[in-house]
């Protein structure tokens, strides 16, 4: 009997390695000057650019915990050319590669890459002596690119060198060669990836807008700890949250920036009732994500696969901090080109997940608003007046141009110097005109503003 169980050991642990063993030998051939990295769950063996080597003396192997991937990331570092210290006073590891740093503790989920927390979805742990890992954080914090193969449980860790990610021209499509504009399209269960999305639709000047859930997520929805919502949802292949109409026509555009939280390592759900509720087919879909820990290469290879009629660029994955200039530099790699058509006596006016436009009248007044405007946008919280506009403070006081007005929807009024109005109906008397909105309805101008209080945000492109 033990013959027997060793006979199968031994032939299960050669197909292991011949499936490994291939798809390296592959990658010879087609990806010459990568560097590339394998491992497999449970195999102590991993391949580094088609030689085997053992991951450590011990014979330590990757893990799966909390739908994490972790393992001894030292002989992973090193082989990447970078280097670990351990600390073990303070429970800390500190690995370095080129010029950027990652330090993380034992049993907290806090990680700080280049000085800025990190939240991860699983922390680090010791097993059997052994410092485990998150792979797909540490590699992508350094520029890898991670893939997870579920049907043989490998990893695969890879990135090219300079000279020959120089060397491959864009394909990417050019915003230009689309009849439509672009919009920023998002959904954020807590606000964090909202405000990435407000910021990349500000870099990038495509209009914004939200996609809501019918039911809104709660903290308990989102308790990954507990038999919540959102863990329920992203183990049912079947789920299907319900959202609510879009506040813009889809139609409309040629490229969509689309933003999400991971959860689970992939989209939501809620990614996946978008695509059945509204046809993206022959559209850019331009992937962002905001992550603690997970990278966003799954869920770009799952949208491929609800989106096989659209074209898929690379993705971003905003953490801690990010920048214009990395917006702008990941919007150029993907052959995005802003339409910097827009004057700059252009205002912009976020209200409801929705960015509206509007332009500027030509007098003092609106003059002195812009110049307020450039130094920061303006939140301002609105009340109805008489069903047919909304009224707020702006906090300062700006020169009047009144003058006798009969208002319509989308007008854009200065009332006592000190209130900003939106007109969503007739009025008559003596204003201060600011703007008008373009290119709204009375109708969905009504909606968008709602009923009872709002608060909006207006900003100077």
């Amino acid at each position: 009997m033990k013959k027997i169980i060793s006979v199968i050991l031994a032939m299960v642990m050669m197909c292991v390695f011949t499936l490994i063993g291939c798809a390296a030998e592959e990658a010879e051939i087609n990806e010459n000057g990568t560097m590339k990295i394998v491992l497999q769950i449970g195999n102590p063996v991993m391949l580094v650019n088609g030689i085997e080597k053992q991951i450590d003396a011990e014979g330590t192997v990757p893990l799966i915990i909390n739908n994490r991937t972790l393992l001894p990331v030292r002989a992973v570092i090193e082989e990447m050319g970078g280097t670990v210290e351990w600390n073990s006073d303070t429970q800390e590891v500190v690995l370095n590669y080129n010029d950027d740093e990652i330090k993380l503790t034992i049993d907290s989920q806090t990680a700080r890459l280049n000085g800025q927390n990190q939240t991860l979805d699983t922390p680090p742990i010791i097993i059997s002596d052994r410092t485990m890992l998150p792979i797909r954080f540490v590699a992508e914090s350094f520029k890898f690119d991670v893939v997870w193969e579920k049907s043989t449980q490998t990893i695969t860790i890879m990135k090219k060198t300079e000279q020959n990610t120089a060397s491959v021209p864009s394909t990417a499509p050019r915003l230009e060669e689309n009849k439509g504009g672009a919009l920023t399209l998002y959904f954020s269960a807590t606000g964090t990836t909202k405000a990435l999305a407000e910021k990349i639709a500000d870099v990038s000047g495509a209009d914004l807008c939200e996609i809501v859930p019918q039911d809104a997520y709660t903290s308990a929805d989102l308790n990954y700890n507990s038999d919540c919502r959102a863990n329920a949802e992203q183990q049912d292949d079947s789920a299907r949250p319900a959202i609510k109409d879009l506040a813009v026509n889809i139609n409309d555009y040629d490229i969509i920036i689309l933003g999400y939280p991971i959860w689970w390592g992939t989209l939501p759900k809620v990614i996946y009732t978008l695509s059945e509720k509204y046809d993206l087919s022959g559209k850019i879909i331009m992937p962002f994500c905001t992550s603690g820990g997970s990278g966003i290469s799954e869920s770009v290879s799952d949208l491929k696969a609800i989106y096989p009629n659209s074209t898929i660029t690379d993705g971003f994955r905003g953490a801690g901090a990010v920048s214009e200039m990395q917006i702008n530099d990941w919007l150029n790699d993907n052959g995005f080109e802003q339409k910097n058509t827009e004057k700059s006596d252009m205002l912009k006016i976020r209200v409801g997940g929705r960015t509206l436009t509007a332009t500027l009248a030509d007098n003092s007044s609106a003059t002195a608003l812009k110049e307020l405007l450039s130094k920061g946008d303006i939140t301002i919280d609105m009340s109805d007046y008489g069903d047919f506009e909304k009224v707020g403070l702006i906090g300062t006081s700006l020169p009047l141009n009144d003058e006798q007005i009969t208002t319509e929807a989308g007008d854009l009024i200065l009332y006592q110097g000190n209130s900003f109005v939106i007109c969503y109906d007739t009025n008559f008397w003596n204003f201060t005109r600011l703007g008008k909105i373009n290119d709204i309805a009375k109708s969905e101008l009504k909606s968008l503003l709602g009923e009872g209080d709002v608060t909006v945000t207006i900003s100077i492109n």
